[in-house]
């Protein structure tokens, strides 16, 4: 009984000078000026709140002193805290300094910042400043008003499909969620995505976000959005690894600029292809046989020639391949079913170049080629031969068939005008002398 009022009767004292002290820590040191972004504030219980426009962080200034002039305190720390927000017990709006000693006759000053949330609303709130030693703490209030910007956007989600990586030669796609949280409607935010490292981007506009909870009842109200499809492709032989994927916003006519960073890991595929030691062929690792058909053939003027290519995927996935054709001006050209062929792993599809040529085309030996590429990567240039001939096709007397045939039609034409005109002269003369013939003479 007597250990249990003994107990008691310590932690009164301690509860006591605990009380005490605090107390005369509020009499020893003296917070002379506090400045949040350069505007001086006034204690709590004055006439009206200070006025602070909102930014993304708050730049505190605490200057102070202590009163004794024999007094040091050691270990003191400076906090300070903004309150009276929402969801304030689960985002601290709140920053302390290291420890430091306090020695009698000089003024101290400590800067902190405050970090506001993205979804900080405007209003009123409390601003607490507290010295803190390890055994007493003063604290002092102060009233502000945080307003809100004109101009504010926020990047929302960063999407990026594949999720988490993306193998070389393939395209990153990304997406990017924005939401105004100024008071003022935004037009023309240029959304731009890049990989600094790999020295790729895209970028596209999205025309307009409405202010920050605008009027719901107004069908153009939308203060978020999302933006259309930014393409990226990883080149075929980037460096397996993880990247830094940076996207950034411009928006108020150019006057204003945020960014943000993600994450993206680039893995290994089958579309590198690696030189060998003489440089001009690719290794084993690129996994595609190029087959190809005839690679000279002889075509007559007005008609045709088919060649055929034939690509094996002996790789695990499926593979986009692309085919062109050079721009020669002798021939045209068309290749089918499609200059683009999805062939699955394993799997082997053909595609056929149709050369046809044209007026321009003289007799003789034509050279042409076929590029084949998997992505950004060119897998093989196919020379390819065309021996033109002229046969039926050639020029008769300088003339092509098509110009002999019309002028053979306008000759054959002028004959059967003749002969008409002739067998018509001939039927009239023949009418004419059969009526004399038939004519009755008298003689006296």
């Amino acid at each position: 009984m007597k250990s249990i009022k003994y107990i008691c009767l310590l932690l009164l004292i301690a509860v006591t000078m605990a009380v005490c002290v605090q107390a005369d820590l509020s009499n020893k040191i003296e917070i002379k000026q506090v400045e949040v972004n350069d505007v001086q504030l006034d204690r709590t219980g004055s006439a009206q709140s200070n006025e602070l426009k909102k930014t993304d962080e708050l730049d505190v200034l605490v200057s102070f002193a202590s009163k004794n002039t024999n007094l040091t305190f050691d270990d003191v720390m400076v906090t300070a805290e903004l309150t009276g927000y929402d969801k304030s017990d689960k985002n601290l709006v709140r920053d302390t300094t290291d420890s430091f000693d306090v020695k009698p006759g000089v003024v101290y000053s400590k800067r902190l910042k405050l970090k506001l949330p993205v979804r900080f609303d405007q209003g009123q709130y409390a601003l607490k400043i507290t010295v803190d030693t390890p055994t007493d703490r003063v604290t002092y209030g102060y009233s502000v008003t945080v307003g809100t910007q004109k101009h504010l956007i926020e990047i929302r989600d960063v999407i990026f499909h594949p999720e988490n990586e993306v193998k070389q030669g393939r395209v990153l796609l990304t997406t990017v969620r924005v939401k105004n949280r100024g008071v003022s409607n935004e037009e023309d935010i240029k959304v731009k995505v890049s990989i600094p490292a790999l020295g790729i981007s895209d970028a596209d506009y999205i025309d307009e976000v409405g202010a920050e909870d605008c009027d719901e009842s107004d069908e153009d109200c939308d203060d978020s959005t999302t933006s259309e499809e930014l393409y990226m492709t990883i080149p075929d032989c980037a460096d397996a690894g993880e990247y830094t994927v940076k996207t950034c916003l411009d928006y108020s006519d150019g006057d204003e600029e945020i960014c943000q960073t993600n994450k993206i890991e680039v893995v290994a595929s089958d579309s590198c292809r690696l030189p060998t030691s003489k440089g001009d062929e690719p290794t084993s690792k690129e996994r595609t046989v190029i087959s190809i058909g005839p690679e000279a053939q002889d075509i007559s003027k007005g008609g045709n020639a088919v060649y055929s290519l034939t690509l094996t995927n002996d790789g695990k996935e499926s593979k986009v391949y692309t085919i062109s054709v050079d721009s020669s001006n002798w021939a045209d050209f068309t290749v089918s079913p499609s200059n683009v062929l999805i062939v699955g792993a394993g799997e082997a599809k053909t595609a056929f170049i149709n050369v046809k040529p044209n007026d321009k085309a003289t007799a003789g030996i034509q050279v042409f080629s076929a590029t084949i590429k998997s992505g950004e990567s060119v897998l093989k240039e196919v020379p390819l031969r065309a021996n033109v001939k002229g046969g039926a096709s050639t020029s008769l007397g300088g003339l092509s068939l098509k110009r002999a045939l019309e002028i053979g039609v306008v000759i054959l034409i002028i004959l059967l005008v003749i002969l008409a005109l002739v067998i018509g002269f001939s039927k009239l003369r023949g009418n004419d002398e059969g009526e004399e013939g038939g004519e009755e003479k008298t003689y006296y």
